[in-house]
């Protein structure tokens, strides 16, 4: 990065009077990252007179703000403290900014700088212009801005060192900003606010509730350095997390970007168990994208032998949650779904009642950042009105008539540690909604019969099977409460509209079936099951099929060892007798509907299938059926 001295900045200062006047500037004036950011902050329509740095969040909303980015906190406190040791005496304020630009932490001396840095502040470049931070966050890359280069009057007395910081799922979560007052002399304090940044990153990954850690370099002498690559992987093999340096030598995110879970063997050509034989001394390993790095184990996990260590990692292919979620269109959702919870984002599962909403949680609870603490499970349609509160809140010793003894925890204690599972969150009453929001805000509750509030800490997950977005239209279900449960929205399909319906079955089968007496199915009731609409879903197939299981002879299901309501549906999923001109007929048109939808749409089968106005499963057998 060019180093700083008064001949620069008095170009700098001739630029900018070039700029604001809408005079051409000429390039070797002024850095090419600064001018983009002058031209950016024009476009968001700021002036270089606005003033942002007494416009900060209210008391009332940063602890709000605080509990948000607590992870993020809890990892850049240290660091931020050991730079202000080492460089506070120099004039240096830090301040941690969150990704979308807002202050959560500082350290300095607030009479060098007001509020310049106070928490709440936002010093995004939309808000406040060219800025070392904002820069930072919307380049994904350190910046360095001083005096002039800033794009407000009200900040040119300073001098500006950000870099942004990464989560092992290579998204960016913040920054970590040095400010001081500029005079001018070169700033020499980037190389340390780098090496902080990094020192955040690689604990992240070090944390990841995974099995084992490779530390990567081109160098051997630096696989243990603080400029390695770190890779966190799961026991099976799949990457859970890696820091910028790894992702950038092993092109993870090319990888990542084709959908699906990445593994040890999709990345480097040796095994686990030569890893682990070289007890964590560099080994010389060819990469997928054909480079050859130095690869050096952390944390290992123990493998009893190399064919077990085969098979480990031979069972990290299985991207999907579990056959209940075997259909590959799904997969890269549940993937993002995957890492969003890894560093707590809120879900929001929606689908028809039976179509696994709770499988899915489950697993994501299984994958996310405590999977050892407890998976918390409430019914909001089934709790009574009456006792929803003592349910979720607890109760204090004497609360009520009937309570027990001593008092007892609410669900929102229980899922301290763990996942806290708000099933048919569409249902809970509109009084209720606002306590649970402020809980979800403050993460403190207060038990009935008690004034202490008890902090509560635990990963959200909301599932419905109603249309939140008409429940809003209606004023049945806040829009602020919709906002805070809704961090990403995956949307399960029913039955009647998946891919993979023959393939859930057999798996359906395969769990119901005892190993003594294992069941198949008859084409005829095979035939069935795939025609009949399953208003049920998965919930309503395993009932079926556990019928047919009960009632086969000698293993094998028929039409009439399921249920009536499928069987009664057996004249309208198989084709009424007809003549053979008839069917010919029939057939034709069937085929040239299919023919000229599927042109229409230019080959789109989901749009194709709306135009006929069938499910995309349906037109999949019709296109089989047909050949084309």
């Amino acid at each position: 990065m060019e180093v700083h001295n008064f001949d620069q900045d008095t170009r700098v200062q001739q630029a900018r009077e070039l700029f604001d006047a809408g005079l051409e500037v000429p390039s070797q004036w002024v850095r090419d990252e600064v001018m983009r950011s002058w031209l950016r902050s024009r476009e968001h329509g700021l002036s270089p007179v606005d003033q942002v740095l007494r416009k900060t969040l209210s008391l009332n909303e940063l602890p709000y703000l605080h509990d948000q980015h607590r992870d993020l906190l809890c990892y850049v406190e240290p660091e931020m403290r050991n730079l202000f040791r080492s460089w506070g005496a120099a004039g240096w304020v830090f301040a941690c900014l969150e990704r979308e630009g807002r202050s959560i932490k500082y350290f300095g001396k607030e009479s060098l700088l007001g509020t310049s840095l106070s928490s709440g502040l936002d010093l995004s470049e939309q808000v406040a212009g060219t800025n070392g931070p904002g820069c930072a966050l919307l380049e994904h890359r350190p910046s360095v801005v001083c005096g002039d280069e800033h794009f407000l009057h009200e900040f040119r007395d300073l001098a500006c060192v950000a870099v942004p910081i990464f989560d092992p799922a290579g998204m960016v979560i913040g920054a970590l900003n040095a400010t001081k007052h500029y005079d001018g002399r070169p700033v020499g304090i980037l190389e340390s606010v780098a090496l902080a940044s990094r020192a955040v990153e690689n604990r992240m990954v070090g944390d990841l509730s995974g099995a084992w850690v490779l530390a990567i370099h081109y160098l051997p002498e630096l696989t243990g350095s603080p400029m390695r690559g770190l890779i966190h992987f799961c026991a099976d093999g799949e990457v859970l997390g890696a820091n910028p340096t790894a992702r950038q030598m092993l092109e993870l995110d090319i990888l990542e970007q084709n959908g699906g879970a990445v593994t040890f063997r999709d990345l480097f050509s040796c095994s686990l168990d030569e890893v682990r034989r070289s007890q964590r001394s560099p080994i010389k390993v060819a990469c997928h994208n054909g480079s050859e790095l130095f690869l050096k184990a952390e944390t290992v996990p123990e493998v009893s032998s190399p064919v077990h260590a085969q098979v480990v990692l031979e069972r990290a292919s299985a991207t999907a949650p579990s056959p209940f979620f075997a259909e590959v269109s799904l997969r890269p959702l549940f993937e993002k779904a995957r890492r969003a919870f890894m560093h707590r984002v809120p879900m929001l599962i929606s689908g028809e009642t039976g179509t696994g909403k709770e499988v899915l949680a489950r697993w994501l609870h299984s994958q996310g950042p405590s999977p050892k603490g407890a998976f918390v499970a409430v019914n909001c349609s089934a709790i009574p009105a009456g006792l929803i509160e003592s349910e979720l809140f607890g109760y204090a010793d004497g609360a009520f008539t009937g309570a027990r003894r001593g008092g007892a925890k609410g669900k929102f204690e229980e899922a301290c540690g763990g996942t806290l599972f708000l099933d048919e969150i569409g249902d809970m009453p509109v009084e209720f909604q606002a306590r649970l929001l402020r809980v979800l805000q403050e993460r403190t509750v207060t038990r009935l019969g008690e004034e202490k509030t008890r902090e509560v800490c635990f990963s959200l997950i909301c599932a419905t099977h109603r249309n939140l977005d008409e429940l809003m239209e209606q004023g049945s279900f806040r829009d602020d409460l919709y906002y805070r449960v809704n961090g990403l929205k995956v949307t399960l399909p029913p039955l009647r509209e998946r891919e993979d319906l023959d393939g859930l079955i057999d798996h359906l089968l395969a769990v119901a079936a005892s190993p003594d007496r294992p069941s198949i199915l008859s084409p005829e009731a095979r035939n069935l099951l795939r025609n009949y609409p399953w208003k049920g879903n998965i919930r309503e197939l395993e009932q079926a099929l556990k019928l047919g299981q009960a009632l086969a002879n000698n293993g094998v299901i028929e039409v009439d060892h399921l249920p009536e309501a499928v069987k009664a549906n057996r004249f309208t999923a198989l084709a009424p007798a007809m003549t053979p001109k008839s069917g010919r007929l029939l057939a034709n048109a069937e085929r040239e509907a299919v023919c000229a939808a599927l042109e229409k749409c230019s080959d789109n089968i989901s749009a194709a299938a709306r135009e006929l106005g069938i499910t995309r499963a349906t037109l999949y057998r019709k296109i089989k059926r047909f050949g084309l």
